[in-house]
């Protein structure tokens, strides 16, 4: 008889896009292996340095996930959210890890002990594979990032604004940001003002309105052309 962790690992586990196509009977294993966790907003879940705690899949809530250098300054990697993966590169290289990870919005998740998980992927290759698809796409946006990077911030800002999931409007596509702005800028690599002052700049030439958090992408191909204005 199914509890009700088992069904809450087999939701985690449909969420995770490297998993979702496996075939019922793994997902089913998977999810077995699946320990729920909930986290209030503030907790921390991994610190850098810190022995390597598991695999973790965020259900519900928001994960910020920074990188501390040697100066003690933090730089926002990514916000992780439903269906996301954190804590990979710990689980497979057995090393403490880097990145400081901290409940940004109460979080539903599950968490896969190490030993448990390596068994199953000894067993089930293909889980492997999943994961390994999860990391492929994690590597090709850190070298988006680091391409845009070298280009002023209004550019930076137009790519990041067309990879967002559009809605199609009256005043044409709209999307929203999906953090406070100031993690924006981070993810970014610029400051919030700058930030700002990009937003205004792609609003004088009539490429977006902001409303809010809410964007509407006047002239998406301008945007795209890879120099806005």
């Amino acid at each position: 008889m199914a509890t009700s962790n088992d069904a809450a690992g087999h939701a985690c586990v449909r969420r995770v896009p490297a998993f979702a196509q496996l075939d019922p009977a793994l997902q089913d294993a998977l999810g077995a292996l699946a320990m729920p966790r909930r986290l209030r907003r503030g907790t921390v879940l991994q610190r850098a340095g810190d022995p390597p705690a598991g695999l973790f899949v965020v259900h519900t809530g928001r994960l910020r996930v920074e990188r501390i250098d040697t100066s003690g300054r933090r730089r926002l990697l990514r916000v992780a959210g439903p269906g996301d993966v954190v804590g990979e590169h710990a689980f497979f290289t057995g090393e403490a890890p880097d990145d400081h990870i901290e409940v940004l919005a109460d979080a539903e998740m599950c968490a896969f002990d190490r030993a448990g998980l390596r068994r199953a992927l000894t067993v089930h290759p293909e889980l492997a594979l999943g994961l390994l698809r999860v990391q492929s796409r994690r590597l090709a946006d850190a070298e988006r990032r680091l391409a845009l990077a070298t280009v002023d911030v209004a550019e930076r800002l137009s790519a990041y604004l067309l990879d967002l999931p559009a809605t199609p409007g009256p005043g044409g596509p709209w999307v929203e940001f999906p953090w406070a702005k100031r993690d924006v800028a981070a993810y970014l690599g610029t400051t919030p003002e700058s930030l700002s002052r990009a937003l205004a700049r792609l609003e004088r030439e009539r490429l977006i309105a902001v409303s809010g958090a809410r964007v509407t992408l006047l002239a998406p191909d301008r945007l795209d052309s890879g120099s806005p204005g």
